[in-house]
């Protein structure tokens, strides 16, 4: 994907974020909404990147996002699916070490990404055990 499209989506998922959070139906106007402190930028490492991959700011953390989940401290294992395994496998393609597959199953292919990436942060032979637990978070989201 090229920066020219990868800003105008990125432009559009912020439009309609923007939109899905100021329309609220009538039941829900005397709650008024949490405040909450993002920033969002664009920043592209991997120019082979199959995922649309930002710089997300909150109140918290500061990292890179596909989107898919903004988890830190869970730990994902093989045999998991859903959106935090598109998000690993996302945030591995776009360092040049993602799977075959964004499926989001987190099979075989997905655990030697994932020890790909450890490797490449310097994790010991011992930690390269391709589970994702708050370490490779860390490792996968700051750049």
């Amino acid at each position: 994907m090229n920066r020219r499209k990868g800003l105008v989506l990125l432009a559009a998922v912020a439009c309609g974020l923007a939109v899905s959070t100021t329309s609220a139906s009538a039941a829900d106007a005397s709650v008024a909404p949490k405040a909450t402190t993002s920033k969002v930028t664009t920043s592209v490492v991997h120019s082979d990147s199959r995922c649309l991959v930002w710089t997300k700011e909150t109140t918290n953390y500061i990292g890179l996002t596909a989107g898919y989940s903004w988890a830190w401290n869970v730990t994902v294992r093989p045999g998991a699916t859903g959106d935090r395994v598109k998000e690993i496998q996302c945030l591995t393609d776009y360092y040049g070490e993602g799977p075959s597959a964004l499926d989001g199953v987190y099979g075989p292919a997905t655990t030697a990404a994932v020890k790909r990436v450890q490797a490449r942060c310097g994790f010991s032979s011992a930690e390269q055990d391709g589970i994702v637990g708050p370490m490779t978070w860390r490792c996968l989201r700051i750049p």
